[in-house]
């Protein structure tokens, strides 16, 4: 069984989603599966044109020669599909977007339409891997999620059965504090590290990830307060100024 990430932060593996990644795609191992996280700012992945040609010239082939055929090949030979994406402007990295465009030679032209009255293309693939999503923000709270949030509803209910868990996580700053810099909160961040572990691994061996498994990757890290005078205090001293 594969499992693969494709990491769309442009901090590659200096990043917070990737300090998320890591720890899931281990408890995914220790359930037996094959994983590699892929970071997208390492890959040649050119914008998608809106030619069309992979739907009519040449039918689920792409005109454009980069890293996407071999990308999608990946994709497509897991069994498990994660995208990974810090929120930028509210919604998920041009890295990402960019990579999600670019699947457009999986569906064919044809418009059909859904029993609730939407449209779709159907799909050129037989089967399509199961996905799970993680987003992380540098704000407290939850409202920088809500985009993100409405389009995996949107997902879900067009693909019932496709999504295996979504995780936003808030105050992503923090999951790189040390033990010395903050015992309290490196206590957190290891219980949260270990709830990313056990994901993996029931998402491998049962095909799911149970709720109480979910609840544990939303635990609160710290306080929007005190993460919020923390982040304020670190631009503070950054660009010189005084907290007087």
């Amino acid at each position: 069984m594969n499992v693969t990430v494709f990491n769309g932060s442009p901090r590659g593996r200096k990043s917070n989603s990737h300090l998320i990644v890591e720890p899931l795609l281990e408890g995914a191992r220790e359930g037996g599966a094959k994983t590699q996280e892929v970071f997208l700012v390492e890959k040649d992945i050119k914008q998608c044109l809106g030619c069309f040609h992979c739907w009519g010239v040449t039918p689920g082939q792409c005109v454009l020669t980069d890293d996407m055929a071999e990308l999608m090949d990946l994709y497509l030979d897991s069994e498990f599909v994660g995208l990974a994406t810090p929120v930028y402007n509210m919604y998920m990295t041009g890295l990402l977007k960019n990579f999600t465009d670019r699947f457009l030679p999986l569906a064919t032209p044809h418009i059909r339409r859904n029993e609730d009255g939407s449209f779709y293309h159907e799909g050129r693939t037989r089967r399509f891997p199961r996905q799970f999503f993680i987003a992380n923000s540098g704000f407290p709270g939850e409202h920088n999620f809500l985009v993100l949030q409405a389009f995996y509803e949107v997902v879900k209910k067009a693909n019932p059965g496709l999504v295996v868990f979504e995780l936003y996580r808030n105050c992503g700053e923090a999951l790189s504090v040390t033990e010395e810099e903050h015992p309290e909160l490196a206590s957190r961040i290891a219980a949260f590290r270990a709830a990313l572990g056990t994901a993996g691994r029931e998402m491998v061996v049962t095909g799911q990830v149970s709720q109480e498994t979910v609840q544990g990757l939303h635990m609160e890290l710290i306080s929007d307060e005190e993460y919020m005078a923390a982040a304020n205090r670190q631009w503070d001293e950054q660009l010189g100024e005084s907290d007087a």
